[in-house]
């Protein structure tokens, strides 16, 4: 299995009337045809992991999607269209097990909820028209957005499938200098690089992209640095549109910048994915278990077992030692009280 075709089993679960139906009337959709409870929450303060690029929560197991409302807009309908994508690929057991054996199971799984998404709401008939016989170029994005009532974040995913290797469609917010959205189309067989754009990262101050004029297109090699400090380049085409800078990356010279091409040599993640449960959830992550207890740093506390064993830890007011809180009553463990 892959992506595309993990992408098509799970959509294999939607009658086609409600495929049909679903960008006029998401809501009803989700309501009436598949029994879902969609409830509008006006400050939904969780986020997804893996930068989800939607405003949701869903709880599958007990059928209720949340979501941040934002009424009659092209946004709203992603958001529902992303969480619908959760909830096809929980149908399908193959789909989990296809991403249970990949090496960054957590952002595949919002990339094909993602693409989910996108094949509900724009087609790839316009996406194939607006393209042309070319590459992929920024243009394209906008193009896509006035020519449709697909959102940005939905243009822009369909315009990374279109991508021929490695690369991501991202969309720069000026103002705050970050990425507000990426759609990142990962290496067909080396997977996730250790340096790509994604949703959340800041651009830094006087990077050439923030300095792009309004209207005008660039074209060009450029760095790109994570917020853990480490840059390599990529081939990017950019164009801007008021506070938005829309930015394609390729990991190869797709538009044909340099005469002499030079493939461009960038590591890979392949620390081991360990799977762990802390702060209520099951999760998934990449890198190295703790040498005491041998069980993962949980992403959102930090801490692996024998950490938060210590942490609970209460020292005897009589012996000194650390005992576990329900073996200390008033302060003193059992076995002094013996």
């Amino acid at each position: 299995m892959n992506l595309g075709n993990c992408v098509k089993t799970a959509l294999s679960f939607l009658p086609a009337e409600a495929k049909v139906r679903f960008s006029r009337e998401p809501k009803a959709v989700l309501s009436e045809e598949l029994g879902l409870v969609v409830t509008p929450v006006d400050h939904l303060t969780e986020q997804r992991n893996d930068g989800g690029a939607c405003d949701g929560m869903s709880f599958l197991e007990d059928g209720v999607i949340l979501y941040a409302p934002t009424p009659n807009s092209r946004r709203e309908n992603f958001t529902l269209a992303h969480e619908l994508g959760h909830w096809l690929v929980d149908q399908a057991s193959e789909c989990y097990d296809w991403l249970a054996d990949l090496d960054d199971p957590g952002r595949m799984l919002e990339t094909v909820c993602d693409h989910i998404a996108q094949e509900l709401l724009l087609t790839d008939e316009a996406v194939t028209q607006a393209i042309g016989g070319g590459p992929p170029v920024a243009q394209n994005l906008l193009d896509l957005y006035a020519a449709t009532h697909a959102s940005r974040p939905v243009c822009a995913i369909a315009l990374a499938r279109h991508l021929p290797g490695l690369g991501a469609v991202t969309i720069i917010n000026r103002k705050d200098r970050t990425v507000a959205h990426a759609s990142v189309n990962p290496d067909p067989e080396r997977g996730w690089p250790q340096v790509f754009p994604w949703r959340g990262q800041q651009v830094p101050a006087g990077h050439s992209l923030l300095a792009l004029p309004i209207g005008q297109r660039m074209t060009r090699r450029l760095s790109w640095r994570t917020p853990w400090g480490t840059q390599e380049d990529y081939f990017v085409d950019a164009v801007a549109e008021g506070n938005w800078i829309h930015v394609l990356f390729s990991g190869f010279d797709l538009w044909n910048i340099e005469s002499f091409q030079v493939p461009i040599e960038r590591d890979f993640d392949t620390r081991p994915k360990i799977w762990g449960y802390c702060c209520g959830r099951k999760f998934e992550t990449r890198g190295y278990p703790c040498p005491n207890c041998r069980k993962p740093y949980c992403p959102s506390c930090k801490n692996c077992p024998c950490d938060r064993a210590s942490a609970a830890a209460i020292v005897c007011t009589n012996c000194f030692i650390e005992r576990q809180a329900h073996l200390v009553t008033d302060g003193v463990c059992l076995d002094c009280r013996s």
